[in-house]
């Protein structure tokens, strides 16, 4: 299955928006849903971006998502703006291909760029 980064930024805003913070896990229901969207959440997992169980059965695959990690957050925020990450997909696609690494890299630049522009400060990161 090919990775979907629009089926994984959209994942990552409605983890934020539903955990709730109590230890429960997050109400992002997989059970009737795609295969990919299943997937996707064991990538997440993979990647570090979220925590969680596999909760597969006998019918199909599951997964059962507990809390969005640190690097969950940090990728997610320098995403997080519609216009950033239509400008860094379309970077991504320029170059012909993409690793997570690189794609994070290319979000939070153009993040930087953007506050130094509204801020007139100077980053050195």
């Amino acid at each position: 299955m090919k990775r979907n980064m629009d089926l994984i930024h959209t994942l990552l805003l409605a983890i934020e928006k539903n955990h709730d913070g109590s230890g429960r896990l997050v109400g992002i229901e997989t059970n009737g849903k795609s295969p990919e969207v299943v997937e996707h959440l064991f990538m997440l997992k993979e990647s570090g971006f979220i925590e969680g169980q596999d909760a597969s059965h006998m019918s199909g695959r599951d997964f059962l998502v507990q809390r969005m990690t640190w690097n969950g957050h940090d990728f997610l925020d320098s995403i997080r703006d519609p216009e950033i990450w239509k400008r860094t997909m379309e970077g991504a696609e320029a170059a012909k291909g993409f690793s997570i690494d690189l794609l994070k890299a290319l979000a939070k630049g153009l993040l930087k760029t953007q506050i130094e522009q509204r801020t007139g400060i100077k980053l050195e990161i």
